[in-house]
């Protein structure tokens, strides 16, 4: 549901955003919110100014998150229970060997890595160290470029406050040299109008900034939140699983030692698992 929510959000704001743009008097859409050189300083501006903040290796983060955001899915947590319960049945039956084989029938890579370690390790408390150790530095890259985007949403609206003031720089400048006669009256008149224009044409990008940082960057930077937070606590539950799969745990134990991570409705759906 989180792809279609991102969808919504997307189209839903679009319309808005479009639909506030037209003159209903007229009839027409308003133009003056279409300059291309506007939005190149933005969005130029941003992506230069996360170049001189991060190494490339970080600013392909960028291209990354934008697609996580809208192909990802936060991460489930039936599965984790089902297959950690199996898994115990299975060990009871056939003891670690049992479990080695069924290890690459799953397709989560950190589940994987979980069951790996279990077999190596003997101690169960290096056990555990390594597995936090794991997800600790997920956890820190995904952090990095929920950062990023951050950072973007803040830089985006200076670049549309320094749009406008070179905007008006330039406005003031030119109509300076090419007025012949700033107190004449029809040459008033059409500094006025030439003025006005051009305030509203500098006010743009202020409006790009604020856009892109409220509309694009702040709520891509959340989404990855909200899909990292999901996928540190399906691994907190294989953690969990994984120890009680090396201390050997009853079936119905590991269930509940896992239950107590999900939310009631879940826990309902799983209570016939045996």
């Amino acid at each position: 549901m989180s792809k279609l929510a991102t969808i919504l959000g997307i189209v839903i704001g679009s319309i808005i955003l479009i639909l506030s743009m037209i003159d209903y008097q007229q009839g027409q859409f308003i133009y003056a919110f279409l300059n291309w050189q506007g939005l190149a300083l933005v969005l130029g501006g941003t992506f230069a100014a996360i170049l001189v903040n991060y190494p490339l290796s970080q600013v392909g983060c960028v291209f990354k998150g934008l697609s996580k955001v809208l192909t990802s899915e936060p991460a489930s947590y039936d599965d984790v229970i089902e297959q950690m319960v199996h898994l115990s049945h299975v060990s009871k039956q056939k003891g670690l060997l049992g479990i080695e084989n069924q290890i690459d029938m799953i397709d989560d890579s950190y589940f994987r890595f979980a069951l790996t370690e279990m077999l190596i390790y003997q101690d169960i408390e290096k056990l555990k160290q390594s597995l936090d150790n794991r997800l600790i530095n997920m956890r820190l890259r995904h952090l990095s470029c929920q950062e990023v985007y951050g950072n973007m949403a803040s830089y985006a609206p200076a670049f549309g406050m320094m749009g406008t003031v070179m905007g008006l720089i330039i406005m003031m400048t030119t109509q300076v040299v090419d007025t012949g006669s700033p107190y004449g009256g029809a040459d008033s008149q059409d500094m006025l109008a030439s003025l006005l224009s051009g305030m509203g044409l500098a006010l743009v990008t202020t409006f790009y900034g604020v856009m892109f940082s409220n509309r694009v960057f702040l709520p891509i930077a959340g989404k990855l939140k909200v899909l990292t937070d999901a996928e540190v606590l399906r691994n907190e539950m294989i953690i969990q699983g994984t120890l009680a799969l090396k201390q050997t745990d009853s079936p119905l134990l590991v269930k509940e030692q896992l239950l107590v991570f999900v939310n009631k409705k879940t826990k309902t759906k799983l209570e016939s698992l045996r």
